[in-house]
Order: C-alpha cells, then structure tokens, then sequence
C-alpha cells in the first residue's frame, strides 16, 4: 500500500514547493493554520504530558463508577488513531470520527507519483448512466458498490428511486452472486463484529453485503477476490468518493466510477470536511483531455479491459450529460 504521512502532517506542510497552493488549501478546508516542525514537535510533547493527566483522572473515574469509563471502553474499541491532542478546532472534532489512515493515504499523494489513485476512471450524475452491458462484453465479471449517496440517501435502509431501476439492471446483467456492497460501516467488523447491520441492510436493499475487517481505501482486495472468483482487474468499483471508493478500486486495479453524491443532508460535520479536502486535491491534480498524463484524465484514464480504439468514456451511457 502506498506509504503516507500522519493527517496530522497537514498542519506541518510547508508553502513552498510545487503543490504548494494546493496544500494551503488543505489546511484552509480544515481550519489548520502552518506550523513548523519543532513547534509541531513541542505541541505533541506537551499533549502527551497532557494525555498523561487526563489518563490518571479517567482512571479515577472509572474506579469511582463515573462516566470516563465509558469514554474509556469507547476509545478502546476504536482501532483508528487518536488525535495528539484534545480537539480544540473543527479539525480535532474531525480527527476523531473521519477515516484517518484514508485521509492520511490521501494526503501522502501530494508528495509521490500516486495522485492518479484519485482519480476515477470515468465520472456520471449517478449509476443510470453506467452502460452494465458494455462493462459485461469488455470483460468485467462483478461490481462493488458504495451503499451510501451511491444506492442509497446517508444512513437510510432502502435504494434512492431514482436508481433502483438502474441497479435492478446491474443484477440483471452480472448475475446476484457477482455484485455487492463493500460498506465502511454494514459487514466492516470494526463497527458490525456480528454481521448484524449487515443482514438486515441485504434484506433491505436485496443485495450483498461484504463481511471484511478494513476501512476503504485501505486493506486487501482478498474478500471480494474469494467471493467474485476473479481478479480485481475484472471488478467495477462503484461510488462517490474519491479518498475511500476510488482510491481503492485503483489501488487494486478495478475499473472505477465516481458518482456525485445524491445528497449531504445528514451527514456529518467531518465527512463534509474530508470531503471538502477531496475535492480541492482532485481538482487540482486532474488533468484536462488531451493530456499527456491520461492516468489523471475522467474518461480517458486507462484500464486493461477497454476495448481496443476506446476510451474509459466507452462504458458511460450517455456521455457529456453535465
């Protein structure tokens, strides 16, 4: 997996260099202002005499039945990292719930030659204007889906309208046994260790749910390997965002499909946030057609299964509909 820094290595970027702008606009979505390194250095020792003290009165609250030890068990059942210090801004507020290891994967790639990870290989309103029959005859033999602003409106049980039609054709196309769900919430054993949520959410939507153990982007392609009976180049990764879906889907080489989102009611102040953060970085590293970096061009960016003499742009319905 591409190696990244800390997301705590925002606030440390420095302004200069060639992504310069793009990282002071980073730090502006989030509320960071630049801080030197030894300054950056200093905060984390004095937050850790501070994480010190605040340990030893949790640990006296616990003892005395008080609310710190559910604070406590909570932390401890989270397996992302800790903020250095108390959330004092929108960006400590943010660090404690958004997909650190994500973000932090996303933010590496301003320094490396991965900003193509980012970039989707075709880019459509929603998932009517996905052509499944052409996937199928180039060769794709599953698709993975996003469940939420994807399939359905943030945190609801049942298929958007508008696109159940669409996703009825998917299953129609590919066969039931070769599409499913790889959520960051339902089967993801962190936050469903029994497989409940997702039961319940593929009695509702009438479609999989992946059991596996990692956050998107991060982990392993083996579970939908073993459960497609193909290789992730032969998958098409469906979703709308870029640090968790298509940075994925490209990390194991599927075909991947960046649909904008149906909505932001409901979602959460740090999801709006990483997402602001997303939409900076792949503005400013996508490129225009007729590029001569393809890799980071919608609808031009290579993949092994488009047919010979056409684009990515081949498999989107009705082209140009933006």
């Amino acid at each position: 997996m591409l190696g990244a820094p800390p997301f705590a290595t925002i606030a440390a970027l420095t302004d200069d260099g060639e992504d310069a702008e793009m990282c002071g606009s980073l730090r502006s979505a989030l509320h960071v202002s630049a801080v030197p390194a030894p300054v950056a250095r200093a905060r984390g020792r004095h937050a850790r005499v501070a994480r010190g003290s605040r340990a030893r009165r949790c640990r006296a609250g616990a003892s005395a039945g008080g609310p710190a030890a559910s604070r406590d068990a909570e932390a401890a059942a989270s397996s992302e990292p800790a903020p250095s210090s108390a959330p004092s801004s929108s960006y400590g507020a943010a660090m404690q719930s958004v997909n650190v290891a994500g973000v932090s994967l996303f933010a590496g790639m301003a320094f490396t030659s991965s900003k193509a990870l980012a970039i989707p290989h075709v880019e459509v309103p929603d998932i009517r204007w996905v052509d499944w029959r052409a996937l199928k005859r180039a060769g794709f033999k599953a698709c993975v889906f996003d469940k939420d602003n994807t399939l359905t409106a943030p945190y609801e049980k049942s298929v958007e309208p508008r696109v159940a039609d669409a996703l009825n054709e998917c299953v129609a196309v590919f066969g039931a046994e070769n599409v499913a769900v790889l959520s960051n919430s339902a089967g993801l054993a962190q936050y469903d260790p029994t497989g409940a949520v997702a039961d319940a959410m593929e009695a509702a939507l009438g479609i999989g749910f992946l059991r596996h153990s990692s956050k998107k982007p991060s982990g392993s392609c083996v579970a939908l390997e073993e459960r497609f009976k193909c290789a992730p180049k032969d998958m098409v990764m469906l979703g709308d965002r870029y640090l968790t879906d298509v940075v994925y889907g490209n990390r194991h080489g599927m075909f991947t499909v960046r649909c904008a989102p149906f909505t932001e009611a409901g979602e959460s102040a740090s999801i709006r946030a990483a997402k602001k953060v997303e939409a900076i970085a792949v503005a400013w590293w996508r490129k225009p057609d007729g590029s001569r970096k393809p890799e980071r061009c919608p609808g031009k960016k290579p993949h092994a299964n488009v047919p010979e003499g056409k684009d990515a742009s081949h498999f989107v319905a009705s082209p140009g509909v933006w």
